[in-house]
């Protein structure tokens, strides 16, 4: 049985390995928009959900902007892993204020 001391050392190697992942992914560049990373568009996602009293529609918000539906599942995969389910059905693409 592992000792507690085991255990969070186990799960800070998992927490370092999840956020170098994620600093990987927010460095690459998006194809779209090749002077784009995929930073530059969360970050644009979620100045844009600061704006509206209304949920924002992330995949359609994208769209909008440009954006191919590779760089859309991408920003809402790096969403979803930072921000809690919502609903019963899970994440649903749109962002609360």
């Amino acid at each position: 049985m592992p000792s507690s001391v085991e255990a969070s050392i186990t799960d800070d190697d998992l927490s370092r390995q999840r956020r170098k992942r994620q600093a990987r992914l927010l460095d690459r560049p998006v194809p779209d928009f090749s002077a784009l990373t995929v930073a530059d568009v969360v970050a644009d996602v979620l100045a844009a959900s600061d704006e509206g009293h209304a949920p924002l529609d992330v995949p359609s918000y994208l769209t909008e902007h440009g954006h191919s539906w590779t760089t859309i599942e991408t920003v809402l995969a790096y969403l979803q892993g930072q921000r809690p389910p919502v609903g019963p059905a899970g994440p649903s693409g749109r962002l609360l204020p």
